[in-house]
């Protein structure tokens, strides 16, 4: 999942692009993510596969927006800017900063073949790990964004219902595992957030790039749970999600 130093691009960490080639899959199956009514209750498990989608790719969107109003907007266009300019400058410090986003120190699936191997309930464990592990940071982003002099509304707007949207998303997770897995406790243990004191520093341009830096892993990560998400709902259902275009778009 990581950049390697002959991998420029900004986009180069997101995972299971390999992925894409589910468009030439015909007859979805798989040996660990199985299709049983009577174990999962079928209906109401793909109900809530519905809902996961449809805040996951709310929350993806109003992250997308986000982003761009920070390059856009005055109080934060050139901060940003110089940022990527000093990325452009040095490739190491690129490099290395867009690889030690939080949740890279998870253990997931990078290619379609690995993906197969994962049963559904771990696969839905992988995504509670992330989302958990951005309760912390979104809270403090929130917090944060309100204290700083110039912060627009659209962007005080958008970070609170990202807030709201990821935890809406991780108690509907949870229900499906409660589905899948009734009685198993919740697994507490997750990637931790490092980046509170760099967001909260006096330096502005400390302050900036922390923000810089979150909002680059927020994007990776709520991309790649909309990933799996449509990527397990296609193996369950077959669901016309298997063959849309918009499945494999980075948006």
């Amino acid at each position: 999942m990581l950049l390697s130093s002959t991998q420029p691009s900004f986009l180069g960490i997101l995972p299971l692009l390999l992925m894409s080639n589910l468009l030439h899959w015909e007859g979805v199956t798989s040996a660990s993510i199985h299709h049983n009514e009577d174990d999962y209750g079928e209906a109401y498990l793909k109900d809530l596969f519905d809902q996961a989608i449809k805040l996951s790719n709310n929350t993806m969107a109003l992250t997308i927006e986000m982003r761009m109003i920070f390059f856009s907007d005055g109080f934060s266009s050139n901060m940003f800017r110089k940022i990527v300019l000093d990325f452009l400058k040095d490739h190491k410090h690129m490099v290395e900063t867009l690889n030690s986003c939080h949740t890279f120190s998870l253990s997931v699936p990078e290619t379609l073949e690995e993906a197969r191997k994962i049963s559904l309930e771990d696969f839905l464990k992988i995504i509670v790990s992330i989302l958990n592990s951005w309760n912390k940071p979104l809270y403090h982003l929130e917090t944060e964004l309100r204290c700083m002099k110039g912060a627009p509304d659209a962007i005080l707007i958008r970070a609170n219902a990202i807030r709201t949207l990821n935890r809406e998303l991780l108690e509907t997770i949870l229900m499906m595992l409660s589905k899948v897995h009734p009685g198993m406790e919740e697994n507490t243990d997750y990637p931790l957030w490092t980046d509170l004191a760099s967001l909260q520093a006096t330096n502005k341009e400390h302050q900036f790039f922390a923000l810089y830096k979150l909002f680059y892993c927020l994007r990776v990560d709520t991309f790649t749970i909309n990933l799996y998400l449509k990527y397990l709902m296609c193996m369950l259902y077959s669901d016309d999600i298997c063959t849309s275009v918009k499945f494999y778009e980075d948006p």
